[in-house]
């Protein structure tokens, strides 16, 4: 699975919200890695924050969105579209 970006250049909420996307279902680290395309560094301190923020929880090796990471996507996808609508 491959995420794609409107743009080069990623804000820290359009990250977040790809990582808890991923791990919808559960997700391992290195499947994260490949698919955002970014340093190991960077993707532990996005998990860092997720989990301290209880979006994301770690079983074991992998990481599954919780309620409050679904809420946040549900969110930031409701506000995207609006703001295409709005900008269109």
């Amino acid at each position: 699975m491959n995420i794609t970006f409107p743009s080069k250049r990623r804000g820290s909420l359009v990250i977040s919200v790809a990582i808890l996307k991923a791990a919808k279902r559960g997700v391992k680290k290195t499947q994260l890695l490949s698919s955002l395309s970014m340093s190991y560094e960077q993707l532990t301190r996005y998990i860092r924050f997720l989990k301290a923020s209880d979006f994301i929880k770690e079983y074991g090796t992998s990481y599954k969105t919780t309620d409050k990471g679904l809420e946040l996507i549900e969110e930031f996808d409701s506000s995207t579209l609006i703001r295409s609508v709005v900008d269109a």
